[in-house]
């Protein structure tokens, strides 16, 4: 059985080296899967491996793959993959479901926190030697509401963290957890959460249900000043409406790890942008570079996830999925 794992960086590539499959032949890339044409032999390829950069996996790709029996993504979101193709081709598809909620809910309070006592800026404006002190005046988190958009294990570690600071949690989610309820949470309308809160963080995944679920309708009904958390995924947010907020000052601040049409962004040469055939993905990727340039907006690549405790735990379990599937048990399937 042959195993191709995609998108792996030099830790990823050590453990592959460093730890072995019985049975499995385990062969690693630096580039995505939207890249294959560089390499040759699809034809004996059982099992790949992939990564969120890896994006729009669909028959165009996996026609390429004629022998594709199972695709285990090191992700816990999955909406990067085609399950209606996978399903029509019978390949079975993993993730790995329980493994960032440590990493990810303290990368969340690192951007609240970035935004709510302007550390970014002061640090930019030190660079700069443009120092204005009255210009650093934040708000304490004791006291405030957090409204968490989604409560499965990453939203109710980021609940937990915040009661520790002495805010108040509320959280809407269409599946109530009673963990989250035995925490505290208070589960509210998606509606009152936007008006209720002075922090909304997301912890959901993308489906069609939640595109830009956050839109210019649902910025009109927010506080003045409330800050935005996205470690999620990208198209929750309407990045336009979200823009405009800012700068109009509805949006007090924003914390965001993902974005629309990232992948032009982080991914490729900056050139790419004005050559995409996309223009929802032009207009996006220019959007996002004026959201850069925004003092009050803290724009990361992506790495919420990305802890070396976190890693170990993502690699393990996307080792498990191929051992499972090889024993005729697959576990943590999406599809």
């Amino acid at each position: 059985m042959k195993a191709v794992f995609f998108d792996c960086d030099k830790k990823t590539e050590d453990f592959i080296c460093q730890n072995k499959i019985d049975g499995v032949d385990i062969i690693s890339y630096p580039f995505s899967l939207n890249q294959s044409d560089k390499i040759e032999n699809k034809d004996d390829i059982d099992i790949i491996s992939v990564f969120v950069h890896s994006e729009n996996i669909d028959n165009n790709i996996l026609d390429l793959y004629p022998n594709l029996k199972m695709i285990t993504t090191r992700s816990t979101g999955f909406n990067h993959i085609d399950l209606s193709y996978t399903k029509k081709r019978g390949i079975f598809v993993c993730n790995v479901p329980n493994y960032g909620e440590i990493t990810v809910s303290e990368f969340t309070f690192g951007l609240i926190l970035g935004l709510s006592r302007k550390i970014y800026k002061a640090k930019s404006n030190m660079k700069t030697a443009t120092l204005t002190p009255d210009g650093y005046i934040g708000k304490d988190l004791s006291g405030s509401v957090l409204g968490i958009i989604g409560t499965g294990a990453i939203g109710r570690h980021v609940a937990k963290l915040a009661t520790a600071f002495g805010m108040k949690v509320i959280a809407f989610d269409p599946h109530p957890n009673k963990l989250a309820s035995d925490m505290g949470v208070t589960y509210v309308s998606l509606d009152e959460l936007f008006y209720s809160s002075d922090v909304i963080s997301l912890h959901c995944p993308a489906t069609n249900e939640n595109y830009h679920m956050l839109d210019k309708a649902a910025f009109e009904t927010m506080k003045d000043g409330v800050l935005i958390i996205n470690t999620a995924r990208g198209s929750l947010i309407d990045t336009d409406a979200l823009y405009q907020a800012i700068i109009s000052g509805k949006v007090g601040g924003a914390g965001l790890d993902v974005l629309e049409s990232e992948d032009i962004l982080m991914h490729r040469e900056i050139t790419a942008i004005a050559s995409t055939k996309n223009n929802t993905d032009f207009l996006d990727s220019l959007i996002n570079m004026r959201m850069m340039q925004l003092d009050n907006t803290i724009i990361t690549p992506h790495i919420a996830f990305n802890s070396e405790n976190a890693l170990v735990r993502i690699l393990q379990t996307t080792y498990d999925n191929i051992r499972f599937f090889k024993d005729g048990k697959p576990q943590n399937r999406v599809d």
